[in-house]
């Protein structure tokens, strides 16, 4: 099951979901994993460890909640990826979620064509 982090009701209401601390402890333990093991942590990272365990998506405020318990990892932007590094300066945006959510969706697809 996927889950967005806002719903539209008629009218073009917007209502926001609660912040899930089941999710922001995933993407914290997602950052530790990849730092202990010194390998690269990336949004559409997160996007699959996530989803493989709580089988839903993380919202912008979930990841930048899992951002701000790590206060030496922020986030670059390299090459249209969004990379959580020690040297980043940033938080998550909506926009760096339209495409990381895009990107997952299309990886996703190719792995269950095969």
């Amino acid at each position: 099951m996927i889950r967005a982090a806002a719903s539209t009701q008629p009218l073009g209401i917007t209502t926001r979901m609660a912040i899930s601390p089941q999710v922001v402890k995933l993407a914290t333990e997602y950052l530790d994993d990849c730092t202990a093991n010194k390998s690269p942590a990336t949004l559409v990272g997160m996007h699959w460890y996530i989803d493989g365990r709580n089988k839903t998506l993380p919202s912008t405020e979930e990841v930048n909640a899992a951002l701000s318990q790590r206060p030496s990892l922020g986030v670059e932007r390299i090459e249209g990826r969004v990379i959580f590094t020690v040297n980043g300066k940033h938080t998550v945006t909506k926009e760096d979620m339209r495409e990381a959510d895009s990107q997952y969706r299309r990886e996703f697809a190719r792995k269950l064509k095969e």
